[in-house]
């Protein structure tokens, strides 16, 4: 038995030979138990136990009860296997070739072969149930993951497999994908209502199909819009023609008025898998909204539009019966996002691509029955694996929950509605970080190369009408829909948080508990344009809120540091939208101007747990909402006398740490005035969809002894805990203080760039990052930092020994 695979991701398993070991224990007690046994070979695709980068408070938390899927290496492996747990469990005495597995045992709550229980999703039968209300004898769509063979013969087989169990069950193939890099197989299908009730039953031929890993319900965006549209736009002075520069930005979404006045000459549509003979003009209302957001913001503000064209790739249809703009209901969603960005970097079929230098790509859109848990979705790893494949950045919204969640303190409305505005809105915070085991992001923003986006509650609009409750005053909180990280091995999920409309709260009490929810009114939120549902013009505008509007945002904000990006290389000859680090550049960027603001004393105070000692995991009940905080892109693209910001981007590998010397200003060194070092590291990392440490590749930011300690002279403030910073792939720390900071003999200070590789067989895999480092003072000083460290900074960068240092620094 001693060459069994094992892994905490089922895909990674064989149907024929796969054993379910469910722990009683946390796996760091296993893996320990297994090694001091001599049984190395069963834990080596396990995590290891704790690392140095992970909070001892953490240890343990998660998985008591976790599953490991085990293959074993013959049938009758597995059949002594079974044979051994049967004896332990009936209390039989112990083979004497079996001490070690009698001991193992003990740390175990079951052993069975992969069986329904393990591939039926859990929300599975509440799916089958809201699809069945209204019509009981209505066939039910389902996904089914296939277990993914390397063998391509074997993946026919089971496709064929797949073919006849339908034919059995008078069920329907819609849809079928493969994607091998991701390991990825499955078919949407659709199942008679009895077999439908079946699966509800963990019974049934297709609960017991052994080729199907997993069934899940059917991925599906659904975007709806209100009845109430604004009126006419003002007028859009529409360029003479679109622009002819190569676009940096596409957006995967509902196919647009192309012709709207704010859009027209603005956006150029490419139809790969959705035309706009699917879609009639007056229901695209919500790709309609995201350009209108990414090209001129929210309306009410007046900012100038873009003048760099708009991408777009439909992937949203409008099915006759269904109200909503959705995913095309025979499509898997996967499959759609696949071609479109295989369209863009390289082309379909042979054909040219249709955006090779498109660097950031706008993705709103979510499936709602897929809440992140624990395990990336196949969503997920898809747009890991563009993003490190093609250099892209993925703007993502961390998805909208409008489920109500429970009050802790009031016992009616009247008295919810009559509670003092500041009090009120403490029950809200409290209430809503206590729900957040039930409003999760929305696959696919646990990505984690992507950059995921919460909604705060803000928008340009003005005061709402007499009688609604405003949930919140503008403090910087997400508003009430937006949903909660954190995202995979505990990263910091959503990333950011921008403006996503202000939302009403709503209430109802049953059974002596009042719950409240966010709701959109005609007169909150972003002002966009819209169709017109009438099909009569093209000047409509709305007002709408959302997590899709806030990254749709943030992609606007985006498409700005492009244009600062361009220039900046261009001026060291080179092109900016065709270097390795075009999407890291631009994903640390966007991140470098995030703070907490003013709205960390209240959170601190509020949210658990309030032990003085545990501010970390405080810390971290903050993230999972606000992630790093708002945006700021005026820090980092607008040049002051007292404040620089420095960029270096380089490609590293395993066990290489890159050091950069960076001078301090001359105005901070025996100076008392605050100041603040802030440091952001993005990366992209290749990901292994079997692994369950899934992000192949980690970089920190240390000195030039590879250790976290920095210099003195600065301390942390409020933002997320450095531990928890280093589970993704951003990292962001704000430092600041008064304390003097000491002259060296150089005058510098040295940041480090350190990659370790999570998974042996990555080691020799680049990774592209940049870093983003800026220096400031708390008041303006004679001497501007910009030319005080521009004139030293260029000689300072040269190769070192052993680790090379790239003259790629840019200030």
């Amino acid at each position: 038995m001693s060459n069994a695979d094992v892994s905490a991701q089922p895909a990674y398993a064989t149907p024929d030979r796969a054993l379910v070991f469910e722990l009683k224990a946390p796996v760091n007690d296993f893996i320990r138990a297994a090694q001091r046994l001599g049984l190395e070979w069963l834990t080596e695709d396990v995590p290891d136990a704790p690392t140095e980068d992970e909070d001892s408070e953490y240890a343990g938390e998660d998985d008591n009860g976790a599953v490991l899927y085990v293959t074993m290496p013959s049938m009758e492996g597995l059949q002594r296997l079974m044979a051994l747990w049967n004896r332990y469990t009936a209390g039989e005495a112990r083979p004497a070739e079996a001490r070690e597995w009698w001991q193992l045992f003990g740390y175990l709550r079951d052993v069975r072969t992969w069986s329904a229980q393990d591939r039926i999703d859990p929300n599975l039968a509440a799916y089958i149930s809201r699809t069945m209300e209204r019509q009981p004898e209505r066939p039910v769509r389902v996904e089914l993951d296939l277990w993914y063979r390397q063998n391509a013969d074997l993946r026919l087989v089971a496709r064929e497999y797949l073919e006849a169990l339908l034919t059995v069950i008078n069920g329907r193939m819609l849809d079928f994908v493969t994607i091998d890099p991701i390991q990825y197989q499955a078919a949407l299908v659709e199942i008679p209502a009895g077999e439908a009730r079946a699966l509800q039953a963990m019974s049934g031929r297709v609960a017991n199909a052994d080729a199907v890993m997993r069934v899940r319900p059917q991925s599906l965006y659904q975007a709806s819009f209100g009845d109430e549209i604004e009126t006419e736009a003002a007028a859009a002075n529409a360029p003479a023609a679109l622009d002819d520069r190569p676009a940096v930005v596409a957006l995967l979404d509902g196919y647009p008025v192309q012709n709207h006045a704010l859009l027209a000459n603005r956006v150029d549509i490419e139809e790969i898998d959705v035309t706009g003979a699917q879609v009639p003009v007056n229901r695209r209302f919500h790709g309609t909204a995201m350009a209108s957001l990414i090209l001129h913001g929210d309306l009410s503000v007046g900012d100038e539009p873009l003048t760099r064209a708009l991408k777009i790739i439909p992937i949203l249809a409008a099915p006759q019966g269904v109200r909503a703009e959705t995913t095309p209901l025979e499509r898997l969603p996967i499959g759609l996002v696949f071609r479109a960005v295989t369209a863009l970097a390289t082309g379909l079929d042979g054909s040219a691509p249709l955006g090779n230098r498109v660097v950031l790509i706008n993705h709103s859109v979510c499936d709602l029955e897929a809440p992140f848990a624990k395990r990336p979705s196949p969503w997920a790893r898809l747009l890991d694996f563009l993003s490190h494949r093609y250099g892209v950045l993925f703007i993502v919204s961390a998805g909208n929950i409008r489920e109500p969640f429970q009050l802790d303190t009031y016992a009616s409305d009247e008295e919810l509605h009559a509670a003092d505005q500041i009090q009120r809105q403490v029950v809200l915070l409290r209430s809503l970080e206590r729900s957040k085991g039930g409003r999760s992001i929305l696959s696919p923003a646990e990505s984690v190369n992507a950059l995921t986006v919460g909604a705060l509650h803000a928008d340009g609009a003005g005061e709402g009408p007499v009688g609604i409750i405003d949930p919140f005053s503008p403090i910087g909180v997400t508003n009430l829909n937006s949903a909660t990280g954190l995202g995979v091995n505990r990263g910091i999920k959503p990333d950011l948080v921008e403006a996503g409309g202000r939302q009403v709260l709503r209430s109802e009490h049953n059974n002596g508990v009042v719950s409240a929810w966010g709701e959109e009114i005609p007169q909150f939120g972003q002002l966009v344009a819209t169709a017109d549902p009438f099909g009569l013009t093209a000047t409509k505008i709305v007002r709408s809120t959302g997590t899709s509007n806030a990254a749709a945002l943030v992609t606007r904000t985006g498409v700005k540091i492009a244009d600062v990006l361009e220039s900046l290389f261009a001026e060291e000859g080179q092109d900016w939208s065709l270097q390795p680090t075009r999407a890291v550049t631009l994903k640390a960027l966007l991140a470098h101007g995030c703070a907490w603001s003013d709205v960390f004393p209240l959170l601190d105070k509020i949210y658990p747990p309030q032990d003085a000692s545990r501010w970390a995991r405080r810390r971290e009940s903050i993230a999972r909402f606000l992630g790093y905080g708002s945006i700021n892109v005026d820090r980092i693209v607008s040049a002051e006398g007292s404040r620089i910001t420095l960029l270096a981007d380089d490609i590293i590998r395993h066990d290489q740490r890159h050091e950069y010397k960076i001078p301090i200003p001359r105005a901070m060194i025996g100076n008392r005035e605050l100041r603040r070092v802030v440091t952001t590291l993005a990366y992209s990392s290749p990901v292994d969809p079997q692994s369950n440490r899934y992000r192949a590749l980690a970089l920190e930011i240390v000195d030039q002894n590879g250790r976290r300690n920095f210099w003195a002279g600065v301390k942390s403030i409020p933002q997320p805990h450095p531990e928890a910073t280093r589970r993704g792939t951003l990292q962001h720390l704000v430092l600041e203080g008064t304390k003097l900071v000491s002259s060296t003999a150089t005058g510098d200070f040295i940041l480090c760039v350190q990659a370790r590789a999570t998974i042996k067989a990555f080691e020799p895999v680049p990774a592209p990052y940049a870093l983003a480092v800026t220096l400031e003072l708390g008041q303006p000083v004679r001497q501007d930092l910009n030319v005080d460290v521009a004139t030293r900074i260029r000689p300072k960068v040269q190769v070192g020994a052993p680790i090379p240092i790239r003259p790629r620094v840019r200030s």
